[in-house]
C-alpha cells in the first residue's frame, strides 16, 4: 500500500518539476505581470533541485516496493528517464548551453512516459 503513496508523491513531484517552466512561460506572457509571480517563481526555482533529488529517491523506492526487484517495466523506464535528467543536470556545465533545451525537451517527455506508466503499466 505504501508503493501507491510514493507513486502518487512522486507523480505529484514531477507536475511540480514541470510547473517551474510552466510557470515562467506563463508570466513572460502575460501582458499585465501579477507580482505574486515572482515570490512564487523563486519558491519553485529554489525548491527545483530538491524536488528533483526527492523524485528520483521516492520513484526508486515506489518501485523497488512494487515490484520487489529491478524489471523491465514501464515505471523504470521513466525512472531511468529522471535519473538521466538528474545526471544531466551534475553535467550541465560540461554540455553548455544546449543542456536547458534538452532537459525542457526530457521534461515533457517524461510526461509522456508518466501517462503510459499511468494507463499502462505492463505494455511490455
Amino acid at each position: 500500500m505504501l508503493f501507491r503513496y510514493l507513486g502518487i508523491t512522486s507523480a505529484i513531484l514531477l507536475f511540480f518539476q514541470i510547473s517551474l517552466f510552466l510557470f515562467r512561460r506563463l508570466y513572460k506572457y502575460l501582458p499585465r505581470k501579477p507580482k505574486i509571480f515572482i515570490p512564487f517563481l523563486k519558491f519553485l526555482k529554489n525548491a527545483h533541485i530538491y524536488t528533483g533529488i526527492a523524485l528520483v529517491v521516492l520513484g526508486f523506492m515506489h518501485g523497488m516496493l512494487a515490484l520487489g526487484r529491478i524489471e523491465l517495466h514501464t515505471g523504470w523506464i521513466l525512472w531511468f528517464g529522471v535519473l538521466s535528467m538528474f545526471i544531466g543536470y551534475l553535467f550541465k556545465n560540461k554540455v553548455g548551453k544546449k543542456w536547458i533545451i534538452i532537459h525542457r525537451a526530457i521534461g515533457f517527455i517524461l510526461l509522456v512516459l508518466l501517462g503510459v506508466h499511468y494507463f499502462f503499466p505492463w505494455i511490455f
